[in-house]
């Protein structure tokens, strides 16, 4: 759609925004300036450091100066994580309070699908919304379910090689309620195992716990029924919608989102970078879910990195991408470090001497080690052979095996990210995971959710429910404080809390209740199990590629990890070695991995390689800008 709205960003309108968003004295250059002024629906292909976000951010920003737009019409931005939406908050304050108002929306993917199409369509259905949109407590109470399986079905599944895992991963088809996905051969809807799998489908469903694909099935299922409607609803309400991060949309989602939004009413623009496309692994044609044309704008120039990393990563762009470093970042050749199987555990300490070396080591830089895969594999090297002690970090939803592992004190760091309320949340959701262990359900036969739990104890004891209150506040202090409240907290479980919720095998929470914790409490306390730290006191954090996506370091090694049967740099390197041909599947995922991971630091990257992946190709890694290091115990030097 050509811009039919009479909205004109002008030079001035420019001015306003670097005033908000860059640093004083500096200015948008001509690529950033033509992406904030183009009217017009667009894809916008940015490479790494580019500052996309804050180009959308800033066009956002002048587009808010510009509000109400014509028609009344609002902007829809989509993303994938709420980092966007709390910088705008932040940079614009209570000038960018319009853009969080109607008509306008600013959230994420999931939240927009859930608001106006998966929770309307149960609500048609059910009559009621859902309790909850959870992965973890959707396979957790299915898991339970599938042990009640009629005895014939719950036989045919356990023929799977996994059938836990098989239960929790069958799905709702999104073209047709009626079909089941992911079943294996059955497909004769006739048979009884069919109808008791869709019957467990069904009842999960019906009581209100989802998985975030069925989320997508019940959003299918209204487009389906509703599509011209929607489609027009939406044209009326906004004039604009931006999606940040493309990359990372599922097809799904895309096509999703294509039936609602017309772009021959509304101006579309989608921002991205195809060679960070981590989350959803495939065949190197990347047309399936966001086909970038040759009309798109394009933001080539990195403000993160350094002209010598820039020249020797773009080689690893899926997507052919000029990358043009930053000049005023200091040139640091990239290094290669070659271990063998008895040096790997002096890897991360010769990437920390490097840092040194380099004149990096100041308390403000960040250093991170990160690779692909954190799972332990025998005989396989992963990131716990680089670093033993690594551990898997904690998902924020609290769903633990233990009491004692909801009521651990967590680092004042963690307390400042997730909020003062944290300890306060962790021990009502413990409570609320044993009503869910005793399937017991409020009166409209759902499980408890936080603000249901305590209106049913308003209601049933007003006394009970204020005493509870001062309990846990008395409780969330006592946990800060390092002291263990497991006595009090279970004591309360064993009376008031069983007698106000009906409880009468109290056996049965005990595995729960007295177990110990899972994982040890120091991990939450001051301890850093995942974080290097040399004779001086500097700091490397070790970490996944997954995890350190859209972040920016002054200094990462990339740590050479083993997927599905072969090693991901030595996989890349064979690949880049050859003729240019399309890459399989797994050079394609590998490439995408290696290219977000090389791409987080400003000064120095390093990548380690065992000896064996590396032999034949020193000299095409130094023609190509690479230093090489060798760790000097036991590893054969040319």
């Amino acid at each position: 759609m050509e811009n039919n709205l009479m909205i004109t960003i002008l030079d001035e309108d420019i001015k306003y925004a670097e005033r908000i968003f860059l640093p004083k004295g500096t200015s948008f250059d001509t690529e950033r300036v033509t992406v904030i002024k183009c009217m017009e629906s667009k894809d916008i292909q940015a490479c790494p450091g580019s500052g996309k976000t804050t180009t959308l951010l800033a066009k956002l920003a002048i587009l808010a100066q510009k509000m109400p737009l014509e028609g009344n019409k609002g902007i829809c931005v989509l993303t994938h994580t709420n980092v966007a939406i709390n910088e705008i908050k932040d940079k614009l304050g209570s000038k960018g309070k319009v853009l969080f108002e109607y008509p306008n929306f600013f959230g994420t993917i999931q939240s927009f699908v859930d608001k106006f199409l998966s929770i309307p369509e149960y609500i048609e259905l059910f009559g009621t919304k859902p309790y909850i949109i959870d992965d973890e407590v959707y396979n957790e109470i299915i898991y339970k379910k599938y042990l009640c399986l009629n005895y014939g079905t719950k036989l045919w599944v356990d023929k799977r090689s996994n059938p836990v895992k098989f239960i929790q991963s069958i799905r709702f088809s999104f073209s047709n309620p009626e079909d089941l996905v992911n079943i294996g051969n059955l497909k004769d809807k006739t048979k009884v195992t069919y109808k008791n799998l869709y019957g467990l489908k069904y009842d999960m469903l019906k009581t209100g716990v989802l998985c975030y694909d069925d989320a997508y099935a019940l959003a299918s299922w209204y487009i389906h029924n509703y599509e011209e409607l929607l489609t027009k609803l939406f044209s009326e309400r906004f004039a604009f919608v931006f999606i940040d991060e493309m990359q990372d949309t599922g097809n799904y989602q895309n096509e999703l989102l294509d039936l609602i939004f017309d772009d021959s009413k509304m101006i579309i623009q989608k921002y991205g970078d195809l060679n960070q496309s981590i989350y959803y692994e495939g065949a190197a044609n990347e047309e399936d879910y966001w086909n970038v044309n040759e009309s798109c704008l394009c933001i080539n120039g990195s403000k993160r990195f350094s002209n010598k990393i820039a020249s020797c990563v773009k080689h690893f762009c899926l997507i052919p991408q000029e990358i043009i470093g930053n000049n005023s970042v200091k040139d640091i050749p990239p290094i290669v470090i070659i271990y063998d199987e008895n040096s790997i555990e002096n890897v991360i300490p010769l990437f920390s001497k490097i840092i040194v070396e380099k004149g990096l080591q100041t308390e403000k830089n960040v250093f991170k080690a990160v690779g692909w895969v954190a799972q332990i594999k025998d005989g396989k090297r992963t990131i716990p052979s680089y670093f033993p002690s690594y551990q898997k970090k904690q998902k924020d939803i609290p769903n633990h095996e233990t009491l004692r592992d909801y009521i651990k004190k967590v680092s004042d760091e963690r307390i400042s990210i997730k909020g003062v309320n944290y300890y306060r949340k962790s021990i009502v959701e413990a409570l609320i995971k044993i009503l869910r262990e005793c399937n017991i359900k409020n009166e409209n036969s759902r499980y408890f959710t936080v603000n249901s739990f305590f209106n049913y104890l308003k209601e049933k004891d007003n006394h009970l429910y204020e005493q509870f209150n001062l309990l846990l506040a008395k409780w969330c202090l006592d946990i800060h404080n390092g002291i263990d409240i497991r006595d009090e907290l279970q004591n309360f479980i064993e009376t008031d809390f069983i007698r106000i919720f009906n409880i009468r095998n109290i056996d049965r929470l005990k595995p729960f209740i007295e177990n110990e914790p899972t994982i040890e409490t120091e991990e939450y306390c001051e301890s850093k199990p995942n974080i290097y730290e040399d004779n001086s006191g500097l700091e490397i954090e070790i970490a996944t590629v997954h995890s350190v996506k859209g972040e920016t370091h002054s200094a990462t090694l990339y740590l050479e990890t083993y997927y599905n049967k072969y090693y991901d740099v030595q996989r890349t390197l064979n690949y880049l070695q050859k003729e240019r041909c399309s890459p399989n599947s797994l050079e394609s995922t590998s490439l995408k991995m290696c290219f977000v991971g090389m791409t987080r630091p400003t000064h120095l990257l390093c990548v380690a390689v065992h000896q064996d992946g590396v032999k034949d190709k020193i000299d095409y890694l130094q023609r190509n800008g690479w230093e090489i290091r060798y760790i000097e115990e036991g590893v054969q030097q040319r």
